[in-house]
């Protein structure tokens, strides 16, 4: 594995379809979501905009005059006619047309000096003019101003006056300020954004109204909007039900997280808070039922209150709740957790659309089994389930049940025991799947009463895991420790896995667990 690792992209999986901003006889203006290409590539089974509108348009060809990544957003022109595409070439050529992006970028631009967050006037802007690397003899120019600083970021407005491929990213990462959620000229480990965050918000072409495309709810923060604006799109969805409503200190108060199930919240305080401040959070006083965690940071040595009921009445034993359209069953009140990790939420998404497909699936430290639903979901072959705890196990078939999944046993193995015990055993018998999953507590003591930390024992789990994963294979290394940072865990891969195990993707918090600090958990894909 090499020390610098180079991943793929992520790979965010479409919600949305592109919305068509004008059309006429000769142009069409498309707001394009993350998720899609400009047009097929030939490679990859990833929707694409000028497929999905020539569809529309009865087969009608487009003309295709400038691209967007596949993780940005925003306007895209296309010509439907000769006249068109002569205008449009023109005034791409000539310099007539301009693109306007915004983006949010890593730290503080302006010299380094401190910028007052939220301050909207006065702020620094300036010129880059450097070849990138995808045109390194070609000149390259962005014109930038800085929209708004925010406490380790900065949203900016660019202009590209040439159109080389990644300009804005390869020129904001060159002077130290790559684009957050930017894997390719930023840090590969530490994502901490949903996706790359640049938006194409406008293009103004002479002779007609500037198209605009609204910026999507994953700036909505970083604009200064409250909480609830980058949740729009979960809030009033009829196939999510089950999200973060608040996310400690990127949004705005430490140690308080707030979690919606339905109509029903689970609130987990790491630090004491008075009742009468709790019960004047947004969405308490017409909550069906609140309840509340009085979190330890360190729960391994037990002694963790249970949760208590702040206000409503109790709730049924078992709730489905939706994500993505899939069923999982939660519990609250009874348990420190629900049994559904909500942080996980577009990892279980990726089991249930394709990524387990025809696939052998280990699911280890499974607890409720939510990895496993989702695989199951997603046609996989197979699914064996460990996990130190009965009662979470036996959560798992009335979930695969509320999903139509068959209970068939040649097909769904559930085992009751110790992790480390079991992957020797299945190590012994020979036994290798196409996708292992490790998503082991932070700390924990095991069945002999032998104490585990993800800081100082990971490695000696991938070790024990990676025989188990058939050649070609991905093994999912996931840990929620605090204290390790994406560095750090990348080193203990190194020491726990084969030489010639490559790490293929770091997956990202959802849009409703913003960070501003290290990712709380992180999510390695490696190929062996």
């Amino acid at each position: 594995m090499r020390s610098r690792p180079h991943v793929l992209s992520v790979d965010p999986t479409p919600d949305e379809i592109p919305v068509v901003l004008y059309e006429d006889d000769d142009l069409l203006a498309v707001d394009k979501p993350a998720g899609w290409l400009t047009h097929a590539d030939g490679e990859t089974t990833r929707p694409d905009v000028v497929t999905h509108q020539t569809t529309r348009l009865n087969g009608q060809p487009l003309g295709v005059h400038h691209r967007l990544d596949v993780d940005t957003t925003g306007v895209l022109l296309f010509s439907k006619s000769s006249e068109g595409a002569s205008r449009l070439h023109a005034a791409f050529a000539l310099g007539q047309a301009s693109k306007v992006y915004v983006a949010v970028v890593d730290g503080t631009l302006g010299g380094g000096a401190g910028l007052p967050e939220g301050l909207t006037e006065g702020l620094p802007e300036g010129v880059i003019n450097r070849p990138v690397p995808e045109a390194p003899d070609r000149p390259a120019v962005t014109r930038w101003r800085t929209l708004r600083a925010g406490p380790s970021y900065t949203v900016v407005e660019a202009r590209p006056e040439t159109g080389r491929t990644h300009q804005i990213r390869a020129h904001f990462a060159s002077i130290g300020h790559p684009i957050r959620g930017d894997q390719r000229y930023g840090d590969a480990l530490d994502v901490r954004a949903p996706r790359l965050l640049l938006h194409c918000d406008r293009i103004e072409v002479p002779g007609y109204p500037p198209f605009v495309a609204e910026r999507p709810p994953v700036f909505a923060r970083y604009l200064g909007h409250p909480p609830e604006a980058s949740r729009s799109g979960l809030r009033g969805s009829l196939h999510t039900t089950c999200f973060r409503e608040h996310n400690g200190a990127a949004d705005g108060a430490e140690g308080l997280r707030v979690d919606r199930y339905g109509d029903h919240l689970w609130i987990v305080c790491n630090d004491l808070r008075a009742d009468a401040e709790l019960l004047r959070l947004e969405g308490v006083s017409t909550a069906e039922s609140v309840w509340v965690v009085d979190a330890k940071s360190d729960r391994s040595h037990g002694g963790q209150p249970k949760p208590r009921l702040l206000r409503g009445r109790a709730v049924p034993v078992l709730m489905p709740m939706l994500e993505h359209g899939v069923t999982y069953l939660v519990e609250l009140g009874s348990h420190l957790s629900t049994g559904l990790f909500l942080d996980q939420r577009e990892t279980r998404a990726r089991l249930a659309r394709g990524a387990a497909r025809g696939r052998r699936v280990l699911n280890t430290f499974a607890h409720a089994g939510g990895f496993t639903v989702a695989a199951s979901v997603g046609q996989a072959a197979k699914t064996v389930s460990i996990d130190l705890d009965r009662k979470w196990l036996s959560r798992i078939d009335p979930q695969l049940q509320a999903n139509g999944c068959p209970l068939d046993g040649t097909r769904h193995d559930a085992i009751f025991g110790d992790v480390f015990d079991w992957l020797r055993r299945l190590g012994k018998r020979g036994e290798r799947f196409d996708l292992v999953i490790l998503d082991p507590p932070s700390t924990s003591i095991g069945a002999k009463g032998q104490r585990w930390s993800a800081a100082q024992d990971y490695a000696a789990l991938l070790t024990l895991a990676a025989p188990l994963v058939e050649p070609g294979g991905q093994l999912w290394a996931i840990t929620n420790h605090g204290g390790v940072s994406p560095g750090a865990f990348f080193k203990a891969a190194q020491r726990g896995l084969p030489e010639q195990a490559r790490l293929e993707q770091v997956l990202p918090m959802p849009v409703d667990h913003p960070e501003e600090g290290q990712p709380s958990v992180k999510t390695f894909v490696y190929r062996l």
